[in-house]
């Protein structure tokens, strides 16, 4: 059985810094790629800052160079600002 990762106090706020299965949304050059779900991450309890964990982060880095087309996508409503 794996234990926890433990990831220490939130270093903005000093909360409690648990591991939780969140969504993340992923971009390169400010452009959105993806949106991943159920990513391991570290999430402060008190503000909400996520702490992530270089072989996840790498582990993405590996699906998104590799993602193709074939995956399930969603479509997004593109719509213009009307003042």
């Amino acid at each position: 059985m794996n234990k926890p990762y433990e990831y220490g106090d939130c270093s903005y706020c000093g909360g409690h810094v648990a591991e939780r299965s969140i969504q993340k949304i992923c971009s390169r050059k400010g452009r959105l790629i993806a949106v991943v779900e159920n990513v391991p991450a570290g999430v402060c309890d008190q503000c909400g800052e996520r702490y992530y964990r270089s072989d996840v982060l790498k582990q993405l880095d590996t699906q998104l160079s590799d993602m193709n087309m074939s995956r399930r996508q969603i479509s997004i409503p593109l719509m213009n600002y009307a003042a």
